[in-house]
């Protein structure tokens, strides 16, 4: 969709939508530049306040994966004129502005239309060094990749919907996904990383292939060191049928939902692995459920973190100095002669 607008012919942007990049950059001058993102999305929570504030804190997370600090936010959001829906808007937005607020920011206007479906998000501005930015080129060779957050948001939230997620793994993704990745962004620039991004949409293996495409390097990882949310695996393995979710249980439910069920993997997960598949090399007799995990869609999640190895212990510490997970996942290669592979799982 990006490709039917012109580039950029302003010689202040220096980051525009040629690379995927977390968000936009325009420089003002040798010593400062704004970067501009905006995000929103439909309710994956009940609760009007735990959605404002994880779609505040999603939103901006492309700010801190850019290396920068928010300044300040506006909200966008579209709710139905239903007079049972609409009171919500308010502790959507009470959750909102708390997160903003953690944030060192506030929200300073915004833009509401009616919808059936409610949307909600923020488009937050802030600033960075022009020569101190993360940006998808900036990765090299033989840098280790360390994740600051487990993945399964996709495949939790939907378990959340159907009301078949544990209690402890609701509240640990519920958790994760409000959580800021400012502590993460800090602990990054003061240990000198060489680049970042968050993982959101496109699961761990989408936005680890823009980062390697742009860089022009393929990378390994080790899947056994990849994080995972507890109890999402065992919730890969459950069933249910989208009709009958939220009805009351009745004799032989149960074996209905088993026999005849789906899996709570989103929609997205099988488009990511769909698009992303030809350039991945999974080890042989892979269970399916452990591929789904790599592209699952993540709702807030963590940063991928490119580090120097003789930097990356440092990093780790510095992360779990601030509360933040930190796991080395694999490492960068250089591309050589590149096949039609750019990751390797192991």
């Amino acid at each position: 969709m990006l490709s039917a607008l012109p580039p950029p012919d302003d010689p202040r942007v220096l980051v525009g939508t040629s690379h995927a990049d977390d968000a936009g950059v325009f420089r003002l001058s040798g010593e400062e530049a704004l970067i501009g993102t905006l995000d929103f999305f439909t309710p994956i929570v009940d609760d009007p306040y735990l959605y404002g504030s994880i779609a505040a804190a999603n939103s901006l997370s492309d700010v801190y994966a850019m290396g920068g600090e928010p300044l300040f936010a506006l909200a966008i959001a579209a709710f139905p004129e239903d007079e049972k829906i609409l009171p919500y808007l308010a502790d959507v937005m009470a959750g909102a502005a708390d997160k903003a607020k953690e944030a060192g920011i506030c929200i300073i206007g915004g833009h509401t239309v009616k919808d059936r479906e409610p949307k909600f998000g923020l488009s937050v501005t802030g600033r960075v060094h022009p020569d101190r930015m993360w940006h998808n080129r900036g990765a090299k060779p033989g840098d280790a990749i360390v994740l600051t957050k487990p993945l399964g948001t996709g495949i939790a939230t939907s378990a959340i919907k159907w009301g078949i997620c544990p209690k402890e793994t609701e509240e640990a993704v519920i958790a994760s996904m409000g959580r800021l990745n400012a502590n993460a962004s800090k602990a990054g620039r003061e240990v000198g990383i060489s680049t970042a991004t968050d993982v959101t949409g496109f699961g761990l293996i989408g936005h680890l292939l823009e980062v390697l495409e742009g860089s022009g390097l393929t990378a390994e990882i080790r899947r056994q060191d990849v994080p995972v949310f507890p109890g999402v695996r065992d919730l890969m393995r459950r069933k249910r049928i989208d009709a009958l979710t939220g009805v009351r249980r009745f004799p032989g439910s149960e074996w209905i939902h088993a026999t005849f069920g789906g899996h709570p993997i989103p929609g997205g997960t099988h488009q990511n692995m769909a698009h992303q598949t030809g350039r991945v090399r999974l080890p042989p007799m892979l269970p399916a459920d452990e591929a789904y995990l790599l592209s699952d869609p993540q709702t807030s999640g963590g940063l991928l973190m490119f580090v120097p190895t003789a930097s990356a212990e440092a990093l780790c510490d510095a992360l779990r100095a601030t509360g933040e997970g930190a796991w080395r996942i694999g490492r960068t290669v250089e591309a050589g002669d590149l096949a039609m592979q750019r990751i390797t799982v192991i």
